[in-house]
């Protein structure tokens, strides 16, 4: 069965919930200092990641650089009708392509209307050479800043997970709790294996 990339960034969002609803219910049993703030920590994390898909984040991010910046230089200091995001394209200060160029808007557009319903890593890789292909670094950063946020959240919250049930239940328990109760369950429950 294929999955659409919105299944797979709502599973996503899905197995960060279930990680948030385990850590509001422990967190305040919780006395050791360092563990707490590493829990309240991802917690506020997990609060800023972004819930859409790949290719709802980059269009977004696209929006907004066109409704804040000119993107094409409009005086001899081009640099300041960009944002930051920009500096390291080949188009910085002189004209953005993806944006002010006619045609690649319509390709932009028609790549978003084939994507839709593709599956999460096509996306990426669909979305990777189209920004290749225009030379534009903010999506590819975007792109390899959105799959890393989500990865790392969830690694953390798996470790904060395991360490806040060996916290929370006797020594001669964490044996019966990580393979009974805790972490076969969380994980199954999250879709893993």
């Amino acid at each position: 069965m294929r999955h659409t990339s919105t299944t797979e960034a709502q599973q996503r969002r899905q197995r960060i919930d279930k990680l948030y609803e385990h850590f509001e219910d422990v967190v305040g049993l919780i006395t050791e200092t360092d563990l707490q703030d590493a829990v309240l920590d991802w917690m506020d994390d997990a609060d800023e990641v972004p819930a859409e898909s790949i290719l709802t984040h980059i269009e977004t991010m696209l929006a907004n650089f066109e409704t804040e910046y000119e993107m094409y230089a409009t005086d001899i200091n081009g640099a300041d009708h960009f944002p930051d995001d920009c500096s390291d394209c080949e188009h910085y200060g002189i004209a953005c392509p993806v944006i002010t160029n006619r045609y690649e808007k319509i390709e932009r557009d028609r790549l978003r209307d084939r994507l839709r319903g593709a599956g999460e890593d096509e996306v990426k890789r669909e979305l990777r050479r189209y920004a290749g292909r225009n030379g534009c670094e903010a999506m590819i950063d975007e792109i390899d800043e959105w799959e890393g946020d989500y990865r790392d959240l969830l690694e953390r919250g798996r470790e904060l997970r395991r360490e806040t049930f060996h916290y929370l239940r006797p020594a001669e328990e964490y044996e019966y709790a990580e393979s009974e109760l805790g972490e076969t369950n969380a994980d199954a429950m999250e879709g893993r294996p």
